[in-house]
């Protein structure tokens, strides 16, 4: 059986310290070169060694992990955080224990526990609960947390999130500008979140468009079903009026896209139609879909540098991180 290699034999090849490959092993960058790095590494592949994590977990009390809790895997932009928090915790020596909670309280407690289980020196959460105090008991047992894509009133530590507010503000004066005269907002669940979200769209829509903001949104639910008869009641009413509808999301888009295809009704003609994160196809599908563009790979990528900066820092992570949205403006909201 071939013999393993050990960290002495690592250090014997680089020609180094032993204390110089576990610091490397524990994400100490600061302490070595570039070359130091990139040679350490190179000798860690070529002899193919495997550290000992329990050892390493026992002796510097750290596991190198990072424990990833999501609303949902379903779509890519949740792919793309987890993607941007992986890379950053990947570069700099450490791994992630990502579990999804469905945006379910339940199973949100369920993965933070796995996680804990797997002793994280760390959490990145999408929050389902818009209270903190769960998040905070957390960081009071010693856990750095940072919340992502979710603002949470009064949270004192690390977050990430999107200046929701402002993109439906701006699209909204879009709409006006190309001479719509009633919106209305497609929400597909009621949590604390969406309902942000919506509370955005019914004050821009009192503003801009005189409307009530019982009329402006409207919950269809995640599979659809209520999709047919939300758009019948939107059609017929206002009757001569130029209407436009927001999607909460791009599986929401999605369906609504379908169903004015099946029926086939006119964008922008009939009704305008825009959304949130169409990633890649919002400007294939005739006649080109106005989105709403989340930095999704961002977010991700600067929730995973707040947490590997608190934990080179010693302490819990902090600030808030607003990140800005774009607006990609096509046919299917055009003046015609």
């Amino acid at each position: 059986m071939e013999k393993k290699a050990t960290i002495t034999d690592v250090a014997r090849e680089v020609g180094v310290s032993k204390t110089t490959i576990s610091r490397y092993l524990n994400g100490g960058f600061e302490y070595m070169s570039d070359k130091t790095r990139q040679r350490i590494e190179a000798v860690i592949k070529e002899l193919n060694y495997v550290p000992n994590s329990v050892a390493r977990t026992l002796k510097s009390k750290r596991s190198m992990l990072i424990g990833v809790v999501v609303n949902t895997l379903r779509y890519q932009v949740a792919a793309q955080t987890v993607t941007g928090i992986n890379d950053v915790c990947t570069k700099n020596g450490y791994g992630t224990v990502v579990c999804c909670s469905d945006d379910d309280p339940d199973k949100e407690l369920q993965g933070i526990q796995l996680c804990l289980n797997q002793q994280v020196d760390g959490l990145i959460i999408i929050p389902c609960l818009e209270s903190p105090r769960r998040y905070e008991s957390l960081c009071q047992q010693g856990i750095p947390v940072v919340l992502c894509t979710r603002r949470i009133q009064d949270w004192p530590y690390g977050c990430v999130y999107v200046r929701h507010d402002e993109l439906i503000s701006s699209m909204l004066v879009h709409l006006k500008q190309q001479g719509f005269e009633r919106v209305r907002f497609l929400q597909d669940v009621d949590n604390f979140h969406k309902n942000a979200m919506g509370d955005a769209f019914q004050k821009g829509a009192k503003y801009l468009f005189s409307m009530d903001p019982a009329e402006s949104v409207v919950l269809i639910g995640r599979e659809g079903a209520l999709v047919p008869d939300a758009l019948d009641q939107f059609l017929d009413e206002y009757p001569g009026q130029k209407k436009a509808v927001l999607a909460v999301n791009t599986h929401t888009l999605f369906l609504v896209l379908k169903e004015l295809e099946r029926r086939k009704i006119r964008i922008p003609q009939d009704l305008g139609v825009c959304g949130y994160d169409a990633v890649g196809w919002s400007e294939l599908v005739h006649p080109g879909i106005t989105s709403i563009r989340q930095p999704m790979d961002r977010m991700g990528i600067v929730a995973g540098e707040k947490m590997i900066r608190c934990l080179q820092e010693g302490g819990m992570s902090q600030g808030h991180a607003a990140l800005e949205g774009t607006l990609a403006f096509r046919q299917s909201t055009q003046a015609f």
